[in-house]
C-alpha cells in the first residue's frame, strides 16, 4: 500500500507547509479581527478604546496557560492526536464566538481559542524538535515563518473587505473554516513524529521529572523569557495598532496596509535568517539583530520626544519595519536555542518554553499597551526597555552556548 504520508527528510515541503498553517492559525486568529475591534466593542455596549484589547490578551492568556498541558501529554499519546484535540477545541469556541450574546462570554470563547491553538503552536516547535535540531532547526522554523508572514500581511485586509462585504461576524466562520481545514489535513497527512524510543506513558511522577527537567535547564529557561520579553513589546504594539492608527493618526483608512506591509519585514528577515544561520550560528545572529533593535529603538525614542510623543507617522512605519526585521531574524534561532537541550523532553520543553514567553508577551504587552492615550510614548518606551532587557539577557547567559 502506498504511503499517503509526510515524509519529513526526503520530502519536507509538505511538512513546511503545514507547520506553516498551525503556526498561522494564531496569527489569522488575532489579525483578521484588528481592522473589527471597535466594532465588537461596539456591538456588546462598550466605548471606552483600551477595552478592546482585551479581545487579543484574553486569546493570549488562553493561549499561554494551556501550553503546559499539550506537551507531556503528547510526549505520552503523541503530537498528532494532541494536534486533533487542540484544533477540535478552537473549532468550537470559533462557533462559541459566533452565538455568545455578552462581551465577557466573547472574551471567554476567545480564552478558549487559545488553549484550542496552543496545541497546534506547541506542537510545531515539538515537531520540528523531533525531525530536526540545531541550527538545521532554526533553518526550517525560519522556512516556516516565511510562508506563515502572509497571514499578518494579508489578514487586515482580508478583514477590511470582510468587514465591507458584511458584518463583522462574518470574520468568525473564516476562524471555523480554517480550524476544520488544518483538522482535515492533520487527519490525512501528518505522520507521528515522536519516536518510540521517546515516547513515555502518561505518569504524573515521569511527568514531574521531565518538567523539573526542563525548568532546571538554565539556557531553555534564561531564551524562554527572552522570546516572552521581546515579544512584550510587540503584543503592546498589537494590542493598540488599530487605536494608534485610527485615533492617534487619524489613519484609520491606512491600517491594514501599513500593518501588512510592515508585517511583510518579518518574513524578509526570516528568509535572511534561513540564508544565513548555518553560516554563523542562531547565536551569533541573534546577537547582532537585538544590538541593532536596542539601537534603533533608543533613536527613536529620542525623535519621539522631539515630536512631543507624536512623530510623524512614516518614521513609526519604518521603526516598525526595522524592528519586525530583527523579531524576524531572532525569532526561530531564539527557540532553537532554548529547545537545543531538550531533545528527549521536546514536548514537555515545547509546553513550558511556550508557556512562560506566551505569559510574559500577554502580561507585559497588556500592561505597556493600557497606558495608550494621546502619544505612542507607551510603545516606544516598551520596544526600548524589552529589546534592552532582552539583550542583556543574551548576553550574559548566551555566552557558553554551543550548537551543531
Amino acid at each position: 500500500m502506498k504511503n499517503t504520508l509526510i515524509s519529513a527528510k526526503q520530502n519536507p515541503i509538505e511538512l513546511v507547509l503545514l507547520l506553516a498553517v498551525y503556526t498561522s492559525l494564531g496569527a489569522l486568529t488575532i489579525d483578521l479581527q484588528l481592522p473589527a475591534m471597535p466594532l465588537i466593542l461596539q456591538s456588546f455596549g462598550f466605548t471606552e478604546s483600551n477595552q478592546q484589547q482585551w479581545i487579543i490578551t484574553a486569546y493570549m492568556l488562553g493561549f499561554a496557560v494551556a501550553q503546559i498541558f499539550y506537551g507531556p501529554v503528547s510526549d505520552s499519546i503523541g503530537r498528532k492526536t494532541v494536534l486533533i484535540f487542540g484544533l477540535l477545541v478552537y473549532i468550537v469556541a470559533s462557533v462559541m464566538c459566533i452565538v455568545v450574546d455578552s462581551y465577557y462570554w466573547f472574551l471567554a470563547a476567545r480564552a478558549l481559542q487559545g488553549v484550542g491553538a496552543a496545541a497546534a503552536r506547541i506542537m510545531v516547535n515539538a515537531i520540528t524538535r523531533d525531525f530536526y535540531a540545531g541550527n538545521e532547526m532554526a533553518k526550517i522554523t525560519s522556512l516556516v515563518m516565511i510562508i506563515f508572514i502572509m497571514v499578518p500581511v494579508l489578514a487586515p485586509t482580508l478583514g477590511s473587505l470582510i468587514l465591507w462585504a458584511g458584518p463583522w461576524q462574518n470574520i468568525l466562520y473564516v476562524f471555523v473554516g480554517f480550524g476544520v481545514l488544518a483538522l482535515v489535513w492533520t487527519l490525512i497527512r501528518l505522520p507521528e513524529s515522536i519516536q518510540p524510543n521517546n515516547q513515555r506513558p502518561f505518569n504524573f511522577v515521569l511527568i514531574k521529572s521531565a518538567f523539573m527537567t526542563v525548568i532546571k535547564e538554565p539556557i531553555s529557561m534564561v531564551f524562554a523569557v527572552v522570546s516572552g520579553v521581546i515579544f512584550s513589546g510587540f503584543m503592546a504594539y498589537l494590542n493598540g495598532a488599530e487605536q494608534i492608527y485610527s485615533n492617534i493618526y487619524q489613519a484609520k483608512h491606512l491600517f491594514p496596509y501599513l500593518f501588512g506591509v510592515i508585517a511583510l519585514f518579518f518574513g524578509v528577515a526570516a528568509f535572511i535568517n534561513a540564508k544565513i544561520v548555518m553560516k554563523f550560528g542562531a547565536l551569533t545572529v541573534t546577537n547582532g539583530s537585538m544590538g541593532l533593535m536596542v539601537a534603533s529603538t533608543l533613536l527613536y525614542l529620542v525623535i519621539t520626544f522631539l515630536y512631543q510623543g507624536v512623530p510623524p507617522l512614516w518614521t513609526l512605519v519604518v521603526m516598525l519595519i526595522v524592528i519586525n526585521m530583527c523579531i524576524g531574524l531572532v525569532y526561530g534561532n531564539v527557540m532553537a536555542i532554548a529547545m537545543y537541550p531538550l531533545g528527549a523532553h521536546a514536548g514537555m520543553g515545547a509546553s513550558v518554553i511556550g508557556m512562560v514567553s506566551a505569559l510574559l508577551a500577554a502580561g507585559l504587552g497588556i500592561m505597556i499597551s493600557q497606558q495608550l492615550d494621546q502619544t505612542i510614548y507607551p510603545i516606544v518606551i516598551g520596544f526600548f526597555l524589552t529589546s534592552l532587557t532582552a539583550l542583556l539577557l543574551i548576553r550574559v547567559y548566551g555566552k557558553d552556548i554551543e550548537m551543531d
